[in-house]
């Protein structure tokens, strides 16, 4: 057993699920269980139910179900090792113990910290010298002034080569740490290290916990170099995973579940002290999946204000792409007079900009008119032909069904053709796709699961998916299980899933699967509802489970009679034909009739 699986063990053994979940929504005891009003839906009347003794949560209503830890993922929106670091918080619990390696790289990040903070107070002292008096002036050129200096911490980075290294680094050790930082470079190993920063107005990069780990540095005055340099991964530094300013928004994007997203520092700072405090901006890189991870965790919806440039455009192209891949709801807003974010800010006050943002496109008018490019219904035959190409191309890359028709309606719309026949070309030439190797076609899926009222066979079924995730001493059944044709999707999955955690020896209760990412919530919700909260202390579980083998059978006959009736509709049979399948009608009810009252005999009779 790993450590990630001791540590949630013992989570589940000494924190209690309803005084944990007690501390967000009021709970109050109903028999074994404690009801409460759903935390993820709004209702009136109580259908949220906590089971303490088996350690997890389930709404009737909305199908919500899930342990503790998905609990603090889902109410906290936080992913899955956030979720871990909040309970371990709580409860006490170390998530591991670390080995010496882990101490030793935590000391190491340690003393990464501190030179950073030093190298931040080193470069905001420097506005003291003759040549930082030149950067405060370019700095209040470009609008921004002592209060703004102290809020982001500006400082500013001396001309030259040997500046930092001698005035802020003591040892040789700490020189190795400023090199690992990218505040020293070494032309070769014979050559002394130099600033790598030299000129440059600096702006620290802080993580949500408030620690310096990086800077951005944009050059002062004329220069070939490039305008702005940054300080490149490191321990402490993941470019692909951290926004500039998300130490100062954080707490309005999980406030408002929204987040503002531009491209640099200045747009940053431009938005910001105009009161646009969910603004952050990538940096060093374009917008990254991590990037798209982090505000996935915090919000949900990210309006992209970007540059007006084909640099800007191409950039918001991307970030849209990978936010509506995570499921967050995307818009793109236009400045104005084709300004950056931050020129525009200048002379404009927050209901000004607040109001471009609240006019954004959404994600597909925006990406619609990047990939027709200017494409209607009056360009030329050969230009529409270009752009439905390229339409027909990028909607095949997306995965649900539902934002392939609402992007191939749109560029229908815009090409002034119709939407069937685009819709024709477009799955003409998407490929199907076979069932994989080794599928079971037996337990394939029978149509939608959720949308309607479930039959007598798939509760029949799910109760029995239940009772083995309550009780693996039933996997003995395993054996007649296999030999089932599963009627509900739901059930199919789920006994797929669980049996190969049965051969590989894993933990099977209703919290732990309850709490597992890889199996769609719907067919949790819908497996939950069926939790016994006496099957922990039920004598009879065998007996029980026999039972719904039988109803299962059943069922079956059930089925089969009843696609023996539609056959015998069809004109075309013979006498002879409809005599055959009469007496198997006949002989299924027989078999049908046989086991319900063999069921009934088991019942308990009143006194």
């Amino acid at each position: 057993m790993n450590s990630y699986q001791n540590f949630k063990e013992r989570v589940r053994r000494e924190v209690s699920i309803d005084s944990y979940i007690n501390r967000f929504v009021p709970l109050r005891r109903a028999g074994r269980n404690l009801t409460g009003l759903c935390p993820f839906h709004n209702e009136k009347t109580p259908s949220f139910s906590v089971n303490a003794e088996s350690g997890f949560y389930h709404c009737f209503g909305c199908k919500a179900s899930g342990d503790i830890f998905r609990f603090v993922m889902d109410y906290q929106k936080v992913d899955f090792i956030k979720a871990l670091e909040i309970l371990a918080d709580y409860s006490g619990i170390p998530l591991q113990e670390k080995t010496q390696s882990e101490e030793e790289e935590d000391r190491k990040k340690e003393a990464l910290y501190q030179i950073s903070q030093r190298a931040k107070e080193y470069f905001q002292k420097n506005f003291a010298t003759t040549a930082g008096e030149v950067a405060l002036k370019y700095l209040q050129e470009r609008g921004l002034y002592e209060e703004d200096i102290k809020v982001f911490g500006i400082g500013f980075a001396l001309p030259g080569f040997a500046n930092i290294i001698k005035d802020l680094f003591r040892t040789e050790s700490e020189i190795k740490l400023g090199e690992s930082l990218g505040l020293l470079k070494r032309q070769d190993k014979n050559r002394d290290p130099y600033d790598f920063f030299r000129s440059r107005v600096m702006f620290p990069v802080i993580d949500s916990k408030g620690r310096v780990v990086a800077f951005s540095g944009r050059i002062v005055g004329q220069s070939e170099e490039a305008k702005y340099i940054n300080s490149p991964n490191s321990l402490i530094y993941d470019k692909s995973r951290i926004f500039y300013n998300l130490n100062l928004a954080q707490d309005s994007i999980r406030k408002h579940r929204e987040a503002v997203v531009v491209e640099g520092v200045f747009d940053a700072i431009g938005l910001f002290r105009k009161g646009i405090e969910s603004v952050v901006a990538p940096l060093g890189t374009g917008f990254t999946e991590g990037h798209a991870r982090i505000l996935k965790n915090m919000s949900d919806r990210v309006i992209l204000m970007m540059d007006s440039d084909s640099a800007g455009v191409k950039g918001a192209f991307r970030a849209v792409n990978l936010l509506s891949k995570e499921g967050i709801e995307v818009k793109v807003a236009s400045v104005p007079e084709g300004k950056d974010p931050y020129d525009y800010s200048l002379n404009h006050n927050k209901q000004e900009i607040r109001s471009i943002l609240e006019n954004s496109s959404s994600a597909s008018q925006f990406m619609i008119a990047q990939i027709l490019s200017g494409t209607s219904s009056i360009s030329q035959p050969e230009a529409k032909q270009a752009s439905i190409k390229r339409l027909l191309d990028f909607v095949k890359s997306m995965e649900k069904e539902t934002d392939k028709q609402v992007y191939l309606q749109e560029g229908a719309k815009q090409l002034g053709l119709s939407f069937s026949a685009l819709f024709r070309d477009f799955e003409g030439t998407v490929q199907k796709s076979s069932p994989p190797p080794g599928t079971d076609n037996k337990r394939a899926s029978k149509g939608p699961i959720a949308t309607k009222k479930a039959n007598s066979a798939q509760l029949c079924e799910r109760k029995m998916i239940a009772k083995l995730i309550q009780n693996q001493e039933l996997f003995s059944f395993a054996d007649d299980v296999l030999q089932l044709e599963f009627l509900d999707e739901a059930s199919s999955f789920l006994w797929d899933y669980l049996y190969t955690k049965f051969l590989q020896n894993e933990p099977i209760s209703p919290a732990e699967i309850l709490s597992k990412e890889d199996i769609p919530k719907e067919y949790l919700g819908l497996v939950a509802e069926q939790f016994s909260s006496e099957e922990a202390n039920a004598g009879n579980g065998d007996s029980i489970f026999k039972e719904l083998l039988w109803q299962h059978k059943a069922h079956q006959y059930d089925f089969a009679m009843n696609d023996i009736t539609k056959r015998m509709g069809d004109s075309s049979l013979s006498l002879e034909e409809k005599r055959d399948l009469l007496t198997e009608l006949s002989f299924l009810k027989n078999e049908r009739d046989k086991i319900w009252e063999y069921l009934r005999k088991l019942q308990p009779q009143e006194v």
